[in-house]
């Protein structure tokens, strides 16, 4: 991150210093398109923009009784869920009889790669992990997609998170990244950042508006791997159609996250799908006999 800090404000001191020159516009355009395209060469090999490497390392407990556990992890979203109580066990409780218990840790501003090595590296995610849900809610790659990270990146970070969680013996629920307002989020940045995210786009060959790009990557891994019966996906219009328009207020003044009620439909529909999936699976385990 420090190196485009530093790209974007040496091409913002170029443009000054031509400007001040009172070169011809062509003469400092042209001189403006070649560093950045060799700053884009560079910068699409640094580290920032590559996906996390596999670690290992993870102890998982696992439980023999009736209740059922679900881990709630993520980036803004999940942390801003730590304040929302007994929705999902409510719901859960009285469509399965059973008791259940849901555990959640987030951290605002983090990327799908960040998400994946606070699995070892941050204590209160560590600790959803190893607590041994048998589900685990993970909201994830709205903060790629705002960045500008690239459609590989968030694939590959998407690959390790579902295969640490499936390796032991965890059911992932992914939400499907969210609608929010990607174009006002860019337009609320300082001048520095924005030149980040259009060096970003430039690196990552993303459009500025690149949520669309990044779910179909989600939907082609899912179809890649075989995951369609192993993975739940929460889909953005299988409980918020119209994302952030929604006449139904569901998100909070800036219009990138959700408020109470927001959470409250979010929760039902992470309820209902795992509700889904435990009656297919006995369904499942009754044809078998």
């Amino acid at each position: 991150m420090k190196i485009i800090g530093f790209v974007s404000y040496c091409l913002g001191k170029i443009v000054y210093i031509c400007k001040k020159l009172e070169m011809r516009k062509l003469f400092w355009l042209l001189l403006l398109l070649v560093a950045l395209f060799i700053c884009v060469l560079l910068i699409r090999n640094i580290p920032y923009y590559t996906p996390a490497e596999k670690l290992t390392g993870i102890n998982v407990r696992h439980h023999h009784d009736d209740t059922i556990r679900i881990g709630y992890i993520g980036d803004s979203w999940a942390e801003g869920h730590k304040n929302i109580n007994g929705v999902i066990d409510s719901i859960m409780g009285k469509a399965t009889g059973r008791k259940t218990e849901v555990r959640t840790a987030g951290i605002s501003g983090m990327t799908s790669k960040n998400i994946y090595y606070s699995f070892f590296r941050n204590d209160s995610i560590r600790h959803v992990i190893e607590w041994g849900p048998d589900y685990c809610f993970v909201v994830a790659g709205i903060n790629d997609s705002d960045r500008k990270m690239g459609k590989y990146y968030y694939k590959e970070n998407m690959r390790l998170i579902i295969e640490l969680l499936l390796e032991n013996h965890i059911t992932p629920v992914i939400l499907e990244i969210p609608s929010y307002d990607i174009l006002s989020s860019y337009k609320r940045r300082s001048r520095q950042v924005k030149l980040q995210y259009l060096i970003s786009m430039l690196a990552t060959c993303s459009k500025m508006d690149c949520i669309a790009d990044y779910r179909n990557v989600y939907k082609d891994l899912i179809k890649e791997k075989g995951w369609n019966d192993s993975v739940i996906t929460i889909f953005y219009n299988e409980w918020n159609p119209n994302g952030y328009k929604d006449d139904r207020g569901l998100y909070d003044g800036g219009l990138m996250h959700l408020n109470k009620k927001g959470y409250f439909v979010l929760d039902s529909c992470i309820s209902d799908k795992i509700t889904h999936h435990l009656s297919s699976q006995r369904f499942s385990s009754n044809q078998a006999f």
